[in-house]
């Protein structure tokens, strides 16, 4: 996946009428592969026109000098209260295959700390509309008082004042009765499976956003306040240059796992620790844990990196410990930045993938790509069969995840199924039966029934017909069907 190769601050103010034009027209076209419902006169005012005192915006170009992404800063001087005020605002929109580098973050404290110093014991705050609970998240990670939060509710003078400067910036309510959301109109471009992915995600800043924003899909935003003082300043800092030292020291101790002694004597108990805290090892006992450990590999990614392509061979099932990725469909970007990726799953902490060519055999079905930086806990075939056996718990759940990809890849073309949302279609195969089948073995189906062939090649016999089909095939039939294994093979029984 491509970088951003550099990143411009340009002051709209100071460009000449046909320079400001055509920066509105390249980042409106920028703007409009991210979001929908922005007219071009709209995004003009908001972005580049803006009536504050003060605008910067940070352009983002790939290495061919094409502009990807941009982050516009505004700081509104007014008096509030009878004191002095400054109001940030900002937007911002870069094209997938060039976000994670925290590039606007580090911006913005490079604008904002001088301003801060030029302007002693000046109120200051950062209003937004927020429109997507990735923004939201990021706010909630990087300070400490955020209103509205779950840790945080805004006391009655601070909801007032959030409704008094939404109503300044011409912001509507959505409805009567609740200050905080308003209209905003910028849609953010989500794919299915990202709107499936940020209603399941377990964050509980995410949760909080979609409950306080549940229009938020339809554009509606999220009015969130920070108050630009030290302690959230400190908080900050900390949240920022914390991080990347974390990266950086995790990035050298997995080094140091590669190294004899550093394999032998660190990496097992860390993979242990790993495992412990995900929701599907977590109960697991310790000798099962250190038969994983003995020969896992733990793997640090940055964000844009493929860690695997459709096509290629694959022995290992890995585990995210931290970060997200990922799943792409077959064919797309050969090589990192290759193509415009299609998203068909989004994966986060404790997820598991790579089951597919594991049980299989195969090769990799998709390719997976890190979203974010991303920590992954590497188990192989033999270490993983070793303990099936022993928790069929974790035997059971890896062959769902399996069936849920297969079905989904098989059904999400179909008519009848792709009008169908995600969840819902995972519902129906998560209801299957699983049957292993030994060669020669029989399986009767009756009508009405649906079938996933999930592995190996089957003889399927219905009304008087008879077809041999490899894994993976889906039949949904009204007539009664029997199955007969050429070899070993599994299969999954759909009551309709």
């Amino acid at each position: 996946m491509p970088k951003i190769a550099r990143s411009d601050i340009v002051v709209p103010n100071k460009l000449e009428p046909a320079a400001r034009e055509g920066l509105i027209e390249a980042l409106y076209k920028v703007h409009c592969q991210v979001f929908d419902g922005v007219s071009r006169d709209a995004f003009a005012k908001y972005v580049v026109e803006s009536k504050a005192e003060h605008t910067w915006i940070n352009v983002h170009r790939d290495h061919a000098g094409e502009i990807v992404g941009y982050f516009a800063l505004h700081i509104f001087e007014r008096e509030l209260g009878g004191q002095a005020c400054a109001i940030f605002r900002a937007e911002a929109g870069t094209l997938r295959t060039h976000r994670g580098g925290n590039t606007n973050t580090r911006f913005g404290l490079e604008l904002a700390l001088p301003y801060l110093l030029r302007h002693p014991g000046r109120r200051i705050y950062y209003l937004g509309s927020l429109v997507h609970p990735s923004s939201y998240c990021l706010f909630d990670k990087l300070f400490d008082v955020v209103w509205p939060s779950a840790r945080h509710p805004p006391p009655p003078d601070v909801l007032a004042f959030m409704d008094e400067l939404a109503n300044s910036f011409g912001l509507e309510r959505v409805s009567a009765d609740n200050p905080l959301t308003r209209q905003v109109h910028w849609i953010t471009r989500d794919t299915e499976v990202e709107r499936h992915y940020w209603r399941q995600c377990n964050k509980p800043a995410a949760r909080f956003f979609i409950e306080a924003n549940p229009g938020y899909g339809e554009g509606d935003g999220l009015v969130t306040l920070v108050r630009v003082d030290a302690h959230n300043l400190r908080h900050l800092i900390a949240s920022f240059f914390g991080e990347r030292y974390a990266r950086r020291k995790e990035a050298w101790m997995v080094r140091l796992y590669r190294l004899p002694i550093g394999g032998q004597l660190l990496r097992p108990a860390e993979v242990v620790r790993r495992l412990q805290a995900t929701t599907l090892f977590g109960s697991f006992d310790a000798p099962s844990l250190a038969t994983l450990a003995r020969s896992a590999q733990i793997v640090a990614l940055p964000a844009g990196k493929d860690l695997f392509r459709a096509g290629d061979p694959g022995d290992e099932l890995y585990v995210i410990a931290r970060g997200a990725a990922y799943v792409l469909s077959p064919g797309v970007g050969d090589g990192e930045g290759g193509g415009d990726a299609h998203i068909i799953d989004e994966l986060a902490a404790g997820d598991l993938f790579g089951e597919i060519a594991m049980l299989s055999g195969d090769r990799r079905s998709a390719s997976v790509r890190t979203a974010t930086a991303t920590l992954l806990i590497q188990i192989s075939r033999p270490a993983l069969f070793s303990i099936l056996d022993a928790h069929p718990e974790l035997s059971e759940i890896i062959w769902k995840n399996f069936a849920a990809r297969r079905f989904d890849d098989c059904v999400r073309s179909l008519p009848g199924w792709k009008t169908m949302a995600r969840a819902a279609r995972l519902a129906v195969v998560d209801a299957g039966q699983h049957r292993p089948l030994a060669a020669g073995e029989r399986a009767e189906l009756s009508a009405g029934d649906r079938l996933l062939v999930l592995l190996g090649t089957v003889q399927v016999e219905q009304a008087g017909t008879s077809t041999v089909v490899r894994a993976p095939a889906f039949f949904d039939t009204t007539q009664a069907m029997a199955v007969t294994a050429s070899g070993a093979a599994r299969i999954v029984r759909i009551a309709r």
